[in-house]
């Protein structure tokens, strides 16, 4: 068996990305609920608090400014 490189495959760091991207619009779409559910927004009566969840694109979109956060030079190398 061959040993693997130690560093991450460009499809592993873009599985990463995708998957923090969706945890960052997940916690935000929970924040809205809990705000709506707080201020009144939610009867009792509804068995699920209205929100929209964050679309595919979102999800892409969310990833690629990560991407290029992190893929930004560092200023003391510049």
């Amino acid at each position: 068996m061959t040993p693997r490189p130690a560093g991450k495959t460009p499809y592993e760091i873009r599985l990463e990305l995708l998957i923090l991207a969706k945890e960052i619009l997940m916690a935000k779409h929970a924040a809205e609920a809990a705000s709506r559910y707080s201020s009144g927004g939610w009867s009792p009566n509804e068995s699920v608090l209205v929100t929209t969840y964050p679309t595919s694109a979102e999800i892409i979109s969310e990833a690629e400014r990560l991407n290029e956060f992190v893929s930004q030079t560092p200023p003391h190398s510049r």
